[in-house]
């Protein structure tokens, strides 16, 4: 397709794309003629992905074009590359803001980072790929969790969350319309429309299941101080 159907069927004018393909955003077309090019399902799906980290995650352009190089580095070198754009993405949608801490504090942020990677290694459904356990961030959480509410908080009783954690992800995946959209290793899938997939669905279930738990603490709350009956949560089925 030329320049105008791809602004066409992308929703991204004209002059937006030419801005990306000068930045290296979007790959360039195949040259068709003077000053003319032709453009694929790559290019929809990559602006697809521009669009979704701009209107969906907020994220700057500086973001987006590392999350674009890496998947261009994924898509030269394989899967092999060690390229990981979804992480990109996600490390700058949730970055925290840093904060000072003292000698002392590191310290123990530190120990707690090394017991929560040991309890996630402990979990059925984790695998050895460690960058992916989100263990800072866990780590800063119950920190401040054993700071300002409860000092002698365990790291092991994190499990109900784990559970929950990994149910809710076998619901995102198992309602996605059309199956989740997973690339293969072993075929060497291309990355592109997966990793837009799974940084909007990480950002709005983030969203919705937030807002659901807000409203299950305040009826819960409301509840108790009213001496109204607190339904249990529904078990889990047998596995």
């Amino acid at each position: 397709m030329r320049l105008a159907e791809l602004s066409r069927r992308s929703g991204v004018s004209r002059s937006t794309i030419k801005f990306y393909l000068r930045e290296g955003l979007l790959r360039p077309g195949e040259p068709s003629g003077r000053n003319q090019a032709l453009y694929g399902a790559g290019h929809l799906e990559r602006l697809a992905l521009i669009r979704a980290l701009r209107e969906v995650a907020a994220l700057p352009l500086d973001v987006i074009a590392r999350v674009a190089g890496e998947l261009d580095r994924a898509r030269a070198q394989g899967w092999d590359s060690g390229a990981d754009p979804i992480g990109e993405a996600l490390r700058a949608i949730y970055a925290r803001r840093p904060r000072e801490r003292s000698a002392e504090d590191e310290l123990e942020i530190a120990k707690l980072r090394d017991e929560v990677r040991a309890f996630l290694r402990g979990l059925a459904w984790t695998t050895g790929e460690e960058g992916h356990y989100f263990a800072d961030e866990i780590a800063e959480a119950l920190f401040d969790v054993r700071r300002h509410l409860f000092p002698s908080y365990p790291v092991a009783a994190l499990a109900p969350y784990a559970r929950a954690a990994w149910g809710l992800s076998e619901a995102e995946f198992e309602h996605a319309p059309g199956g989740a959209r997973v690339p293969l290793r072993s075929r060497g899938d291309d990355v592109a429309e997966p990793t837009r997939r799974a940084i909007v669905s990480t950002v709005l279930f983030d969203r919705i299941f937030s807002a659901l738990r807000r409203c299950a603490n305040s009826m819960r709350s409301v509840r108790i101080s009213e001496g109204l009956e607190v339904p249990p949560a529904e078990s889990p089925p047998a596995a």
